[in-house]
């Protein structure tokens, strides 16, 4: 009887091992099974801007996926910022915490072509971000705190991403392009941004031995964006906007087909800004997912 059961589950559960390697820490994918559906994920990142500090922990929920190549998302993030004198890096200006924008996304993979071992997929995500994140937040001399350091942007924005994904083996690439726009809050509007990702994954080891087998995977991103300045009235904002990139090696552990662990740290390598803003410093992430049956 195990031995007439085993291929069966096999067969059910091999899709969520193959395609781990193409499960980017940053960049998006096309994927709609395995990790992407009915499941969790707890991700973690913190950097430093000169003498700002923030830190993200975004709860993703995966409510609802009402086909094989339809997934949707809930991103709930709790934002964490910091700002220190120039002078003295423990004398606290400025400091809050709480939720920050939630983003609602879909995901539909409109061309799919599996095989055993791989599979190639493109897919189109909707992403709508709500104002959910305060505004209101003031300094210690009871000035509201400029835009940067609220915890939300006081706007609703959409946006949409291609992405392409394919899976050979132990060896799995994704690449997408997306372009976000923000509405106008106070006359204020934040500069449309573009985003571009490429990640390489591949996973150790080559073979998979057992649906319980622990595997490894090691990629290499690069996460880049380019923004408009932003526009408060008729009258373009100078020091707002610009050309970033970063190259982001992770790993992920796969202990279970159901569970896995990440982290990786982004390196800036591109920082072309619209007149004088502070540079990015590495930034670390860390997180987990877990899938339900």
């Amino acid at each position: 009887m195990i031995g007439r059961v085993a291929p069966l589950l096999i067969l059910v559960c091999l899709p969520r091992l193959v395609t781990s390697q193409a499960l980017p820490v940053h960049s998006e994918t096309a994927l709609t099974t395995a990790f992407e559906e009915r499941g969790l994920r707890v991700f973690g990142m913190v950097g430093r801007r000169e003498n700002l500090t923030v830190g993200v922990t975004s709860l993703v929920i995966l409510p609802f996926a009402p086909h094989q190549r339809v997934t949707t998302m809930v991103q709930l993030p709790l934002v964490y910022k910091r700002m220190t004198a120039a002078s003295d890096s423990k004398q606290i200006l400025y400091s809050n915490v709480g939720l920050g924008d939630v983003t609602v996304a879909a995901k539909w993979a409109v061309f799919a072509r599996d095989r055993f071992g791989g599979t190639t997929r493109f897919a189109v995500v909707g992403t709508a971000r709500l104002p959910t994140g305060t505004t209101d937040a003031t300094l210690e001399t009871g000035d509201l705190a400029p835009r940067p350091l609220q915890l939300g942007t006081g706007a609703f924005a959409t946006g949409a991403v291609l992405v392409g994904t394919a899976v050979r083996g132990r060896w799995g690439v994704s690449a997408d392009v997306g372009h976000s726009r923000s509405a106008k809050s106070g006359g204020y509007r934040f500069g449309s941004v573009t985003r571009y990702d490429v990640a390489i994954g591949v996973r150790f080891p080559n073979h998979i031995e057992t649906l319980r087998s622990r595997t490894l995977q090691l990629y290499l991103e690069w996460n880049g964006s380019v923004a408009e300045r932003d526009r408060d009235g008729a009258l373009a904002v100078q020091n707002t906007g610009g050309h970033v990139g970063f190259l982001s090696p992770g790993v992920q552990w796969v202990v279970l087909p159901q569970l896995l662990f990440e982290g990786s740290v982004q390196i800036p390598v591109i920082q072309d800004f619209n007149g004088t803003q502070p540079d990015f410093a590495i930034r670390a992430a860390v997180g987990t997912r877990f899938q339900f049956f």
